[in-house]
């Protein structure tokens, strides 16, 4: 039995509308041109700790010579090294 509300839809209408939508969707993203950015292999690296250790092996990733790399982000708990290591 189904119920007398006007606002209830059956589920044959439901499906039906749902595959309208699916083929709409579907229409509509193959009119999209298709356009790729560019790919960027840069290695970004970020130093957390800027002590003797983190700011010698942000220098040794630095230094490799397979790609692109870029110190992206820096961070310590103590201002004067991160000052002493962003030089």
């Amino acid at each position: 039995m189904q119920s007398a509300d006007k606002n209830s839809v059956s589920r044959q209408d439901f499906l039906k509308n749902t595959g309208r939508v699916a083929a709409a969707t579907t229409l509509a993203a193959s009119m999209v041109p298709r356009v790729h950015a560019a790919e960027n292999n840069t290695i970004h690296v970020a130093l957390i700790g800027c002590g003797g250790r983190g700011t010698g092996a942000a220098g040794d990733a630095m230094s490799v010579k397979n790609g692109p790399v870029k110190l992206v982000a820096m961070a310590d708990a103590f201002e004067d090294r991160l000052t002493v290591a962003r030089r």
